[in-house]
């Protein structure tokens, strides 16, 4: 039996390691500030939409 005959060993898929839980609590910090940022951002352009459709009627 030559060396190409030889099955291949079953590998078993390593999970990637973790990240700290510092650095999922600063993702999770930049994504909350991304989302409100968002929020206020489109509240803000709502209510300056809804003033200027009142005064330019």
């Amino acid at each position: 039996m030559t060396n190409t005959d030889t099955p291949a060993p079953n590998r078993v898929a390593s999970s990637p390691p973790r990240r700290s839980p510092g650095i999922r609590r600063l993702r999770r910090t930049i994504a909350l500030a991304l989302v409100r940022g968002a929020a206020h951002a489109t509240g803000a352009s709502l209510v300056g939409l809804l003033f200027w459709w009142i005064t330019h009627r």
